[in-house]
Parts: structure tokens; C-alpha cells; sequence
């Protein structure tokens, strides 16, 4: 009883219903598009500042396939991508990894756990979602993160002494507009994701 009750809550229920030919399809494909995003899916807008849209993809992963096989799919594919020869050179930071992962546990737990009966409830949810990932993720970790990569893998051996708040404040608002872009897109592609019935499961 505990077992089942816990896949329902990794799990999506659409995910849990699918074979186990085509669930091992789908996480092949998503896992592939997630090496895609992560290597061409973010323009330089400054040295500093990029445009990525990996808070759109990631939210798609976990409110399709749940919390636990979305968190595997961004995670790896965050890996796979870094030791690709595109990245031939630099440090693999997990801290990042983990956060591309978060970005889809969240609205994965989010669309296992909470159930809404009445009409338009996915969107309440989505906004749930990406209200959190807004504040945990572009506001905290994920800053949080970047400041690191900063301080010990940039500047390692140097002296690095701006304060995270600082380092934050300088980023936060074109941080906050590239997230509201995808979060913008995110509400403006479920109804066209869920009209598709060729693929066989909807966000709901």
C-alpha cells in the first residue's frame, strides 16, 4: 500500500500507465532533448547574463513524468551535456546539475501531489509551481550556485569578495525577466501540449 502510494507521488499518473517499452522511449527522447537545451538552448546576452530555456523544458519533464524521473532527466542531461566536446574544458559543478534537476522536481511534485477537481486547476498548479522554482531556485539556490562557481572555481586562488546579496542584486532582475519569459511560455504551450492526443498523456 505504501509502495503504491509512493509512486503516485514520484510518478506521474500518466507515466505510471505507460508501457515499459514506451516509458523507456520517452525518458531516451527527453533525456536527449535535455542534452539539446543544455548545450544550444541558452543565448550569451553578456559575459555574465544568458537567456536559457531550461525552466520551460525542465517544467514540462517533471509535470509530464513526475518529480523523480524529471529530477533524473534534467540532472543527467545537465552531465551528459557538460562532457559533451562542446564543453571540452572547464569544472563540472554539481551544484548546477542539481538545480537543473530541482527545476523539474518541483512542478513534478507539485502535479503528483495536489488535486484540483474544478476547471483550470492545471493553472493554478503551474503558477504554483513556478512560483516556487521562481523563489527557490532563481532567487536562492540556483544564485546561489553561480556565486559559488564563482568564488571557488573562477576566482580559485584569488580573492573573491563580494557578498552573495551583492552578487545577486546584480542579476536578479534580468534573472526575474528570462524566468517570466518561460514561465509566460510554459502557461501559453499546456493547452497545446494537452490538445495532442497522438502522445497519449496530458499535464493535469
Amino acid at each position: 500500500m505504501i509502495k503504491e502510494k509512493l509512486k503516485t507521488v514520484f510518478f506521474s499518473r500518466s507515466f505510471l500507465q505507460m508501457s515499459t517499452a514506451k516509458k523507456c522511449a520517452f525518458v531516451g527522447i527527453f533525456t536527449a532533448l535535455a542534452i539539446v537545451v543544455n548545450i544550444y538552448g541558452s543565448i550569451d546576452i553578456t559575459p555574465s547574463q544568458k537567456f536559457s530555456v531550461n525552466y520551460f523544458f525542465s517544467f514540462f519533464c517533471g509535470a509530464i513524468f513526475g518529480p523523480a524521473i524529471g529530477f533524473v532527466i534534467c540532472f543527467v542531461g545537465d552531465l551528459l551535456a557538460f562532457l559533451t566536446p562542446v564543453f571540452s574544458s572547464g569544472v563540472y559543478w554539481l551544484p548546477t546539475g542539481i538545480c537543473s534537476g530541482l527545476l523539474a522536481f518541483i512542478p513534478g511534485i507539485i502535479f503528483t501531489t495536489v488535486k484540483f477537481k474544478f476547471r483550470g486547476g492545471v493553472y493554478v498548479k503551474t503558477a504554483v509551481s513556478v512560483l516556487l522554482t521562481y523563489i527557490l531556485i532563481t532567487c536562492f539556490l540556483g544564485a546561489l550556485s553561480n556565486y559559488l562557481y564563482v568564488k571557488y572555481v573562477i576566482y580559485a586562488g584569488k580573492t573573491y569578495e563580494t557578498l552573495f546579496f551583492v552578487y545577486l542584486g546584480g542579476k536578479i532582475l534580468f534573472q526575474t525577466a528570462v524566468s517570466f519569459i518561460n514561465y509566460a511560455l510554459i502557461f501559453a504551450i499546456i493547452p497545446l501540449f494537452n490538445s495532442i492526443k497522438a502522445l497519449g498523456f496530458k499535464i493535469e
